[in-house]
Order: structure tokens, then C-alpha cells, then sequence
């Protein structure tokens, strides 16, 4: 009996304690520093801003533009990714943590903060929505079916599924958010607006209008096959507001600090020999016949006896001319979308269109600021290869000028299946497909966590909703 009044009173004791530490001991003591409950706006746009990035010159590109054949795969996993070898496992951190918990949410808390406690910051919301719209555009283009109006709710409701809207649905919300963005960057007064925390623009209003045109313009374009000559129709329009220079190009850059280091670097230091370098269709097109272009020597990097040799896709050739330091270095910049870019989308819609010497014009001008962004501007070789006119224009001209030109960028992906390998890229050796992919695979927590709303989407050769023929 003794015993059990000893356990009696240890337990009355405890009990006595832990209703008195309410009394004594302060519950924020407990609040983790590093977990806040409420961050502000301006600490969220640039970690959003890198975190969209970082997956654009990451997985975005490493995955598609070896598909396309930009670089190439010698070893271990990425050796897989040439040869088609794309799992679903490859996708689960990408999509959770650098498209719907990370950079997603990050969007979405300043589109709801800007509202919230009676005030109203529209310049904010609107440099979110713009960037919602690009996020939601490169992972529709894909991915293709994507959540997004139901894929927030796990904090406040405890809903841990999400219904996923058709790429249809998805290009409607895109469009109603640049719609709404190019609106509000005109409204007279914001309580709060962008500045230094803005590391793309530094809080400059109107570049971030001609990026939201320049964007309808973009998606406009894609989805030619859906709509014929309204999508050609639709982004010249939209380009008339959009960029006028390479100043304006929408893009990221990163830092030299181990935390701040660009993707594509950090993945060559930390996986030395696992890109092999440039890919031989890309090192034959910047050849061009004998007619060297000057972009040769910013996208790679000469042999020791300064020869350019391309990596042949799925080969295993393990002598390729690396990656040029432009693109390779820690403090490199991520392009999101360019003004190069619009001038190749002006081109190809007006040659849609039979407005030939317009899409020559156009053409002429991408191809120049090319060459002009990387400081290798030539008048001699431009004479020769930015001299199209309306008898010599076409569209094969216009498309393989973008694929140069749109080097290390997964809207290349893009492309090359709107134009049903208008390139000409040949299947890898050793694929482990019998075509060259569309899309990616979903992720495989989708399937595990969320299978009762995840579209089956076959094989990554099966074609996204827009890639009809």
C-alpha cells in the first residue's frame, strides 16, 4: 500500500506542476524563431523569385533540353534522362516543394496578404500573379491536367487532395491573371509596392507590364494547334505592349555564396561528368556550315586543341565540349522569358499569317539580339545569317533560329512539339522509348496520396491537351 500512495502522490505531483506551468512559464518561449507565424511580403517575393528559378535552370531545363538535345547525359541518373529514363520518383520534389509548397504557396500568400487587414497592395499582387502565371504555365506544358484553386487547403481546411483542372482550365487561369496583374500595376496607390526585395525588376512597374504581355504572348502561341490563326492574331497583339530590348528580359541572377549559387553550377560541382556536355545537333547548327556562329564560344567550351565536339545523344562519347561559363558559372542568370524570345514568337506569327516581310523583320531582329545579349555581335556574319527577306523566310528558319537561341530553355520543349520536330532531333541511342518524350511523368506521391484525382496520363510519350498534331 505504501507503494502504491508513493505512485499516488508522483502522479499528483506532475499533475500540480503541469497545471501551474501555465502560471510561470511563457508559452512563446516555445515558438521556434525559425518557424514564423506570419512573414511579410517583401521577404517572400525574393525567396519565391529564386525558388521559380532555380527550378527553370534546374530540373525544368536539365530534363527537357536533354531531350532536345541543347546537352547531354553521360552518367548515372542523367545518362537516364537522355535515354528517356524519367521516373516519377524524379518528380516528387520538384513538384511538392519547388512548384506547390514552395514557390506556389510563397505566390499565393502575397496575392491574399495584399488584401488583408484593411489595406490594399495591388503592385504586389500583381508581380505575384504575373509570376503565378509563368509557374503555372511551364508546369501545365509538362505536366499537362494540374491542381491549383484546390491545392492550398492542407493549413486551413485540412484537405490534403487536390481536384486538377484541365491545361485548358489551366491557360484560362493564366490569362485572367495577367489580365488582372497588368491592371493592377496601373493602380494609382498601393499601401505596399515591390522594391529591393524585388530581385528580377527591383520593384520597376512597368518592365513588369511588358513581362505580362510578353507572357500572354508566349501563351498565346502555344496554343496554335488549338486555335489557328486567333493564337498568331493574339500574340502580336499582346507583343505590342511587351518587351522592346534585351533590358527588359525577365529573369533571375544568382549569387557566388554557396546559398546563392546557380543551378546548373551547383549541380556540375556537386556531380562532376554527369552533363557530358553540348549536344551534336546544337554544336552542328552553331557551326552552320563552315560560317561559325559567334554564340559557339559563349555556349561551350573548345576541346584543348580548341575544336568544338557535340555529345551525340545517348552516346558514350565522353569527350564533348562542356557548357560555356556564360550558363555555367555560379553567378549565371536563369532566363524566364526574353525579348529574343517575342521577336522569334512576332516571326513565326506573322509568317502564319503570310505577312512575310514582317516575320523576315522579325526574325532578322531576334537573331541580332542574340548575338547582342552575349556581347558577340558580328556585322560580317549577320550580313550572312540575319538577311532573311520575304522570298527567303520560312518557318523551319524561324523555329531552328529559336532553338539556337533559346539555349538551356525548356520552352525549346515547347516548340520542338508544336512543330512536330521541325529540327529534326533523331531518337537517342540506347532510348528506352521508341520516340522522343511530350511530358513529364506526375510525381509519384500524386499517384499514392492522390490517385482519386490524378488524370492518368499513360506514357511520357503521350501528348499534352494544346500538342494536337
Amino acid at each position: 500500500m505504501k507503494r502504491y500512495r508513493l505512485i499516488f502522490l508522483m502522479f499528483s505531483l506532475v499533475a500540480v506542476l503541469a497545471s501551474s506551468c501555465e502560471k510561470w512559464i511563457d508559452p512563446d518561449m516555445n515558438i521556434s524563431p525559425n518557424s514564423p507565424s506570419d512573414v511579410p511580403m517583401n521577404l517572400i517575393l525574393p525567396a519565391a523569385q529564386a525558388g521559380i528559378s532555380y527550378t527553370a535552370g534546374g530540373e525544368f531545363s536539365r530534363y527537357t533540353c536533354m531531350w532536345m538535345q541543347h546537352i547531354s547525359g553521360t552518367q548515372s541518373h542523367a545518362q537516364g534522362y537522355e535515354r528517356y529514363i524519367l521516373l516519377e520518383s524524379d518528380m516528387d520534389n520538384v513538384w511538392k516543394w519547388y512548384t506547390y509548397a514552395g514557390t506556389l504557396m510563397d505566390l499565393k500568400r502575397i496575392i491574399d496578404k495584399s488584401v488583408e487587414e484593411g489595406f490594399e497592395s495591388p503592385h504586389y499582387s500583381a508581380v505575384a500573379k504575373i509570376l503565378t502565371a509563368y509557374k503555372l504555365g511551364v508546369s501545365t506544358d509538362v505536366w499537362n491536367d494540374i491542381p491549383y484553386e484546390d491545392a492550398f487547403q492542407g493549413e486551413t481546411t485540412g484537405q490534403l487532395t487536390a481536384a486538377y483542372h484541365t491545361q485548358e482550365q489551366v491557360y484560362q487561369i493564366i490569362n485572367t491573371f495577367l489580365d488582372e496583374a497588368i491592371t493592377e500595376l496601373d493602380a494609382a496607390t498601393s499601401t505596399f509596392s515591390p522594391g529591393s526585395d524585388d530581385m528580377m525588376y527591383g520593384g520597376d512597374l512597368a518592365m513588369w507590364k511588358k513581362a505580362a504581355y510578353a507572357l500572354k504572348a508566349r501563351y498565346a502561341i502555344h496554343l496554335s494547334e488549338r486555335n489557328g490563326n486567333a493564337a498568331y492574331t493574339a500574340a502580336l497583339s499582346a507583343a505590342t505592349n511587351a518587351f522592346a530590348s534585351n533590358a527588359d528580359d525577365l529573369q533571375f541572377t544568382f549569387g557566388t555564396p554557396a546559398n546563392e549559387q546557380a543551378p546548373l553550377y551547383q549541380y556540375e560541382d556537386q556531380r562532376p561528368g554527369y552533363i557530358g556536355g553540348l549536344g551534336a545537333k546544337m554544336i552542328e547548327l552553331l557551326k552552320n556550315g563552315g560560317d561559325t556562329d559567334p554564340r559557339l564560344a559563349v555556349y561551350a567550351k573548345p576541346l584543348e586543341d580548341g575544336s568544338y565536339v557535340g555529345h551525340p545523344a545517348g552516346d558514350p562519347l565522353d569527350d564533348a565540349s562542356q557548357v560555356g561559363e556564360y550558363f555555367a558559372k555560379a553567378d549565371a542568370s536563369v532566363m524566364l522569358i526574353s525579348y529574343v524570345e517575342l521577336k522569334f514568337i512576332e516571326a513565326e506569327a506573322n509568317f502564319q499569317l503570310g505577312n512575310l516581310p514582317e516575320a523576315a523583320t522579325a526574325y532578322n531582329d531576334a537573331v541580332k539580339a542574340s548575338l547582342a545579349k552575349y556581347g558577340v555581335s558580328d556585322a560580317t556574319w549577320e550580313a550572312n545569317n540575319a538577311a532573311e527577306t520575304d522570298a527567303t523566310i520560312s518557318l523551319e528558319t524561324i523555329m531552328t533560329g529559336k532553338y539556337i537561341a533559346t539555349f538551356l530553355q525548356d520552352e525549346t520543349f515547347v516548340d520542338w512539339r508544336r512543330h512536330d520536330n521541325i529540327v529534326g532531333l533523331s531518337l537517342a541511342a540506347n532510348a528506352n522509348e521508341t520516340e522522343i518524350p511530350r511530358r513529364f511523368p506526375y510525381p509519384t506521391n500524386e499517384r499514392i496520396y492522390n490517385s482519386a484525382n490524378m488524370p492518368e496520363y499513360g506514357s511520357i510519350t503521350n501528348r499534352v491537351w494544346w500538342d494536337v498534331n
